[in-house]
């Protein structure tokens, strides 16, 4: 005989028929989660944003090809990686993002692929992993014919026509992005998420 009381579901809140206790809806544990992994990974700071709070700006590529040391150099960077245009329509595909935050001696580009991986493990299919530093894999990129290691490699943020500075400002993280474009000092990552 199952002793537990029956359960109902309420406004997406889950209750017992018997009491008036409440447990939090599952989507807030499923953050709760993310988070947790997010920072047991090595971020110091995790958040789960509505992927409409990205900013989005053509300025951000025309900084990178005239002043990034990096331009056309990498399958990850312009005009390699998704333009501006391309970023807004591949973000109207997903609903929220982990945004992330580093300290500048950690790998933020292994921190998000570990979590994109991780995600898709857990139902997430569509999770896909980016960061603000440009690609370090190789010492030398293979531009001139196909990436070494696309399971690790990722975009960076700015090179997509992102915001990074915006985007954190417009989910409260203004104190964590004063830093240029690919600085090692900016250390930010996003997992996007359907």
């Amino acid at each position: 005989m199952d002793l537990e009381q029956p359960k109902k579901w309420k406004n997406n809140i889950m209750e017992s028929q018997t009491s008036n206790i409440r447990q939090l809806p599952l989507a807030i544990k499923s953050n709760n989660e993310m988070i947790q992994e997010a920072l047991s990974k090595g971020a110091s700071r995790a958040k789960i944003i509505l992927t409409k709070n990205i900013a989005v700006a053509n300025w951000n590529r025309l900084q990178c090809q005239f002043g990034c040391q990096h331009y056309g150099k990498l399958h990850t960077c312009p005009p390699h990686s998704p333009t501006t245009d391309e970023t807004a329509e591949i973000l109207a595909d997903y609903d929220k993002a982990l945004l992330l935050y580093a300290e500048a001696n950690r790998d933020m580009r292994e921190i998000a692929v570990s979590l994109e991986n991780s995600f898709k493990t857990k139902g997430f299919y569509k999770a896909f992993g980016m960061c603000s530093r440009p690609c370090d894999l190789c010492e030398i990129c293979t531009i001139d014919t196909f990436c070494k290691y696309p399971e690790k490699a990722r975009p960076t943020l700015q090179g997509c026509g992102i915001d990074v500075q915006r985007t954190v400002f417009i989910n409260g993280w203004g104190d964590v992005s004063p830093n240029k474009p690919c600085a090692d000092m900016q250390n930010i990552g996003m997992v996007l998420l359907d």
